[in-house]
């Protein structure tokens, strides 16, 4: 049996929505005591966690066929911003 492929755009914006509501938790958590360090620390798991996420979605998209131009553009850079980022190394 064939497996369906999932959609890459939900999946990125499931995983973003939930990376996003356990850093803020946590660093809401933290910061009622004061702690601003661990708010800090929750933000740069969450990026850690969405650049992951976003290399493994320009993968894909790239697998896809996709341009460097349109996943800049979905990115919000330019298309060799993308590629120097993203691209193979």
């Amino acid at each position: 049996m064939a497996t369906k492929r999932q959609d890459p755009a939900l999946i990125a914006r499931t995983v973003a929505l939930n990376v996003g509501r356990d850093a803020y938790q946590a660093a809401m958590d933290r910061l009622d005591n004061r702690e601003c360090v661990y708010a800090l620390e929750a933000l740069a798991a969450a990026q850690a966690g969405v650049d992951v996420l976003a290399r493994q979605a320009v993968a894909l998209a790239r697998q896809d066929g996709e341009t460097w131009e349109a996943i800049g553009t979905a990115l919000g850079v330019s298309k060799q911003a993308a590629q120097q980022r993203y691209g193979r190394r």
